[in-house]
């Protein structure tokens, strides 16, 4: 019998514990490596569309997943300055009928719970925290790579790496893809909060996820945990790059920072930001898309391969796609070189495309004037099937290898 191959997975962020579990379920023994001391409860809501609920579904984790997720009935969007209902999708009705899975919103915490349940239950998977990947060495029969611990630094041997740790990526940097690689400042900043239901404004407790669309900002908020929390994103042009901060999850924003960036916008809007006992602040940044991933035995996936900005709420569900598409190729392939080659052709063209159309998206949210109005008059003109039809490209995929 042949020797169980095994890989080793820097990051235990949503990629990294998808990943596990879909090189697991191929066959491979896996090692993820968290330079986290300890994977704390940290974040707030993520949006899993069909794409992503369809991945989750063939690991055999959507069950669980919709135990601790909320199905929103409706996506709406409205106009900041009135409240203008621009457009409705019953997502709640039509998501799995037209593109074969659920969309549903939860708290990253309770995502992350989920999968690392999963690999605590799985023999094949080892989880250590407070574990750095400080170099590696790519050799013909196998890779090591330089671990740094509380005691030291130890060498641990496999088959494969895999970068998924993050948008400032140690192993994207160790592969030395030069200056022109590095992230792009958006020039927008994140806010983010969670507000009790109870708290929040009555006009806005609804099992839906609502957009709000005003000039160089756009405001997103749905129910989590069962209606217990709102949790809200709200977007604006900024200069702030956090450069400062070590760890962008402790970022803090006062109340008074944020509520007067919606001073002029409709009443429903207005309440439900001053309702924001607190903020965590998030910078936003970017990378160009990139044709390769694989270098030997090393190999990206999630924000280390195609960090995006939030204006499709892809994120998540673009390292969850990753995950699957890496786990399919070495159940289809049983080279490690073939298999990769299969990954990088699936996911680069795809999640390349998913980076540019976010960037896109942005642009037509933050509109003002003339552009705005004419968006505003196109969204309310299409049909309900039309505006759904514009969805198709992004949420009905497959991810055939």
């Amino acid at each position: 019998m042949a020797e169980q191959r095994h890989a080793i997975i820097a990051g235990a962020g949503i990629g990294g514990l998808a990943a596990a579990v879909a090189l697991s379920r191929a066959g491979w023994r896996v090692s993820l490596l968290e330079r986290a001391r300890a994977l704390e409860e940290a974040g707030a809501g993520i949006q899993l569309a069909p794409n992503a609920t369809g991945v989750l579904n063939e690991l055999g984790l959507l069950d669980r997943v919709m135990e601790v997720a909320t199905t929103p009935e409706n996506l709406r969007l409205r106009r900041a300055s009135d409240g203008l209902e621009l457009a409705r999708f019953p997502l709640g009705v039509i998501a799995e009928a037209r593109w074969g899975a659920p969309y549903a919103v939860i708290h990253r915490a309770d995502l992350q719970a989920v999968l690392l349940e999963r690999c605590a239950k799985d023999a094949n998977i080892t989880l250590s925290t407070g574990a750095t990947v400080t170099g590696f060495a790519d050799h013909a029969e196998g890779i090591e790579v330089a671990v740094l611990q509380e005691d030291g630094t130890r060498r641990i041997e496999g088959d494969l790496l895999i970068g998924a740790d993050g948008l400032r990526s140690t192993i994207r940097g160790l592969l030395g893809l030069g200056k022109a690689d590095a992230p792009i400042w958006s020039g927008r900043t994140a806010w983010r909060a969670l507000v009790p239901m109870q708290q929040a404004p009555p006009e806005v407790r609804k099992l839906e996820t609502t957009l709000w669309l005003g000039p160089k900002a756009h405001l997103v908020h749905y129910p989590l945990r069962e209606g217990e929390l709102i949790n809200i994103v709200a977007i604006t042009e900024d200069d702030w790059r956090g450069e400062e901060a070590k760890d962008l999850w402790e970022i803090s924003g006062e109340p008074a920072d944020v509520s007067p960036r919606f001073s002029s916008w409709h009443g429903d809007a207005r309440r439900l930001v001053r309702a924001a006992p607190s903020w965590k602040r998030w910078p936003l940044f970017d990378r160009q898309p990139i044709r390769r991933w694989t270098y030997g035995r090393v190999v990206l996936l999630g924000d280390a391969a195609h960090p995006m900005l939030p204006f499709f709420a892809q994120g998540a569900a673009q390292a969850i796609e990753d995950a699957g598409a890496l786990g399919r190729a070495f159940k289809q392939f049983p080279h490690i070189p073939d298999a990769l080659s299969a990954y990088e052709r699936a996911r680069t063209a795809r999640a390349g495309a998913v980076v540019v159309a976010s960037r896109r998206q942005g642009t037509i949210y933050h509109m003002s004037g003339l552009l705005a109005l004419a968006r505003d008059l196109t969204m309310t003109s299409l049909s309900q099937h039309m505006l759904m039809a514009r969805l198709d490209w992004l949420y009905n995929y497959k991810g055939q290898t």
